[in-house]
């Protein structure tokens, strides 16, 4: 969906218009440039054709504004192309496999034509534009797009962009000899035409042969009169971008044809929040077979047309033979931070100083919660980029209307190098459920149904803080913080939810007030991979905290997260171990467990410790039946691929020493059933009741039954192991597990 709609709101964007009215930044630049659309505009005069296998991933990814990747869904298809020399090119889908977070339409709906590009050669590129292909789209009535992509390298190329760069980038070694890459940057000259779409980015060539090696960029196109939709894209700042890169390879010693396309559209709002969608397809090609011919072609063999996209019987589709990669790698391979250099200017490092309205997260803006009521709030950001490199401050705030306070956060962050320098202080409601996923940061329509799964404490914070990314692209993050700290109380304020359920919001879970010099450190291995989301990998995160002064305690936790996918077999498990140290810990720093915490068959937090730990995997098995797309009229749905699924679920806390059991009793009693005393039965008055209390041993649940789409829908059957419960329901709407 993100691609289509960088489709239709291209036309917002502004094309960097190039310094000055000069074409070509020097002479050098004119020469290459001149010698390599000449060599471009035909294809090589022995080259008939060729075929070749080829991989695609398609995901959508949710990106925050920190910069952590959560891929919600993943399809990869197994693809036979063919190209000719007139210019005819069709891909063949044989294979399709899919995982999902939750139910959507299949990517595959919003593609016409085929989405990969047989060749770099000719005038003009057709990319992703064009009339529909398939047999559903030939039948129809629907006038074709004209639009089309002037070639960076055409013969008309000198109306439309002007040229820079020309310095050697590498060299490459194929086949025992070094080939010199120059890099050449390409840019709209001004306004783009009507009806045409230019190319914007650098172009990489073979300075021995001139030919065309790589493409990276975006596509523009001319600024209508703005639309409705137009002028509220604009009120919002809504940028859409639909970026490329395209890498050839060269094959037989002297052609040289793609091995490796990217094609990704990203959307932000940029007056809402720093958070972008992501819709990405990854193509590796493989095994080409070169068709030669000893006819020479004098013209231009090649003209803007639509490629074709088909598809193999939903039997062939279904099947697991073939597959070259697992489903997943590629997109874990690349990361949307790849194309900020590009980018629209919002999200450049480099320019002016910019000022943009917007908080980092929606939650930031808006949220209800059974403390503060409803909360709204905004914020503002400062990138001095050219003026400071690297700074940023920010701050945002808001009112709690319920409970009447004001809360928000001011900071900044000067990024040098791999390393970042953090200032911030700031006012919040934090949460105190223990071991979260790395997106949850609450719930926004959880509360309004009456249904608010949180605890909280009412934080001030000031922090100096130093992050660091480790290895190369995002392998590590460590991150240190310092700085004062201070806890108060909140009690519930609210009820109930806009929806009255059958039961009113539980009382807020009791915290230990006190002011605390708090020390934070964490590091973070491959943090993108999470078990919670569909992409393959394993990742860890150790941490540490010690807070001195009136609160003083010492916590310590460690994670370790991993998800495969091979075949027909898909596993993912995550681990968690926690300890908090001290004589006299704070009740909002123990561990709790139960039923929110992925321990079904318990109870809300059931629960607590100075000491947890918490393991959880998922195996699933796909039946290898039902395995294609599901198409009704233009649109595909994701295939029903029924999937055996087991689960299990396993939890263990205790609590050492006599302060450790005073936070027990702090917490304040839910009256949710039997809860320990201090000597840690089951008994006890009310002033030593708590409503959590020791495992007593290892807790553990099991699931059992089906998973539907990708993993997407669950039912079966859940029961809690050690205390010989019965079997009950288990229905789910997403990969947790």
């Amino acid at each position: 969906m993100a691609l289509f709609l960088a489709s239709q709101f291209a036309a917002v964007q502004d094309p960097r218009a190039g310094a000055g009215d000069s074409i070509y930044a020097s002479a050098s630049v004119r020469a290459l440039v001149s010698e390599a659309a000449r060599l471009n505009r035909r294809v090589p005069e022995t080259l008939a054709g060729y075929r070749a296998s080829a991989e695609s991933e398609m995901a959508i990814i949710a990106r925050r504004s920190e910069g952590h990747e959560g891929v919600v869904s993943i399809e990869q298809t197994r693809n036979e192309v063919r190209w000719a020399r007139p210019g005819a090119y069709e891909q063949h889908v044989v294979g399709y496999r899919a995982e999902s977070m939750g139910l959507q339409f299949s990517s595959l709906s919003y593609f016409r034509q085929a989405w990969t590009v047989p060749v770099l050669y000719g005038n003009r590129l057709t990319l992703l534009f064009g009339r529909d292909t398939t047999r559903q789209g030939r039948g129809g009535s629907r006038r074709p797009q004209r639009l089309v992509a002037v070639h960076p390298l055409a013969d008309d190329r000198d109306r439309i962009y002007r040229f820079s760069g020309g310095d050697t980038l590498v060299r490459l070694r194929v086949d025992g000899r070094e080939i010199p890459i120059v890099r050449i940057v390409a840019e709209p000259r001004g306004e783009v035409p009507e009806g045409v779409i230019a190319f914007q980015g650098e172009l990489d060539l073979d300075a021995s042969r001139h030919v065309l090696v790589r493409m990276r960029g975006q596509f523009v196109r001319h600024r209508p009169p703005p639309s409705l939709a137009g002028r509220l894209a604009a009120l919002g700042r809504v940028e859409v971008v639909a970026y490329l890169e395209l890498e050839n390879g060269e094959v037989a010693g002297r052609y040289w044809l793609p091995t490796y396309q990217r094609f990704e559209a990203q959307l932000g709002v940029t007056a809402a929040t720093a958070s972008r969608s992501v819709f990405r397809i990854i193509t590796r090609f493989r095994d080409h077979r070169v068709v030669e011919s000893s006819l020479a072609e004098a013209a231009d063999t090649l003209v803007a047309q639509p490629f074709a996209l088909t598809y193999a019987t939903p039997d062939s589709l279904a099947r697991d033979a073939g597959w070259r990669t697992a489903i997943g790698d590629a997109t874990g391979s690349v990361h949307s931070d790849d194309f900020n250099d590009i980018g629209p200017d919002a999200w450049r490092p480099t320019g002016r100083p910019l000022l943009v309205w917007r908080v980092q997260r929606v939650m930031d803006a808006v949220h209800f919660n059974r403390v503060e009521g409803l909360y709204t709030g905004y914020g503002a950001e400062w990138r001095l980029r050219d003026a400071v490199p690297g700074l940023v401050v920010r701050g945002n705030a808001g009112w709690a209307w319920r409970e009447s306070t004001l809360r928000g956060r001011v900071g900044g962050d000067w990024v040098r190098g791999a390393n970042t320098y953090i200032v911030r202080a700031g006012r919040t409601l934090d949460i105190t459920n223990d071991f979260r996923q790395v997106f949850d940061s609450g719930s926004i329509v959880g509360p309004l149904f009456t249904s608010d799964n949180y605890d909280y404490v009412d934080r001030r914070l000031a922090a100096l803080g130093y992050w660091r990314q480790l290895g190369k692209g995002r392998t590590a993050i460590l991150r240190l913080e310092t700085g004062p700290a201070s806890d108060r109380m909140v009690r519930r304020r609210v009820s109930h939810g806009l929806f009255t359920g059958d039961s009113a919001f539980r009382e807020n879970r009791g915290v230990r007030e006190g002011n605390y010099w708090r020390s934070w450190g964490s590091l973070e291995w491959h943090p993108d991979v999470s078990a919670e989301f569909v992409r393959s990998g394993i990742g860890g995160r150790v941490s540490a905290e010690v807070a001195r002064g009136s609160l003083r305690y010492a916590r310590l936790e460690g994670r370790l997260t991993a998800r495969k996918s091979a075949g027909r077999w898909t596993v993912a498990a995550r681990s968690d171990v926690g300890t908090v140290l001290g004589s006299s810990p704070p009740p909002q720093q123990l561990f709790e467990l139960g039923r929110s915490q992925h321990l079904p068959g318990y109870r809300y937090k059931e629960f607590a410790g100075t000491e947890a730990a918490q393991a959880r995997a998922l195996l699933m098995y796909r039946l290898g039946v039902m395995q294609s797309p599901i198409r009704v009229r233009r649109w595909y749905f994701p295939p029903i691929a029924p999937a055996l699924a087991a689960g299990v679920q396993s939890g263990w806390t205790q609590v050492r020493g006599a302060g450790g059991w005073a936070a027990m009793r702090e917490l304040g009693w839910s009256g949710e059933g039997p809860a320990p005393s201090s000597a840690g039965d089951t008994g006890g008055s009310p002033t030593t009741r708590s409503p959590s209390r020791t495992t007593g041993g290892v807790r553990t649940s099991v699931t059992l039954g089906m998973r539907f789409f990708g993993g997407a829908v669950g039912a079966g059957f859940a029961r809690a192991v050690d205390r010989g419960s019965k079997w009950g329901l288990l229905f789910d709407f997403s990969q947790g597990f």
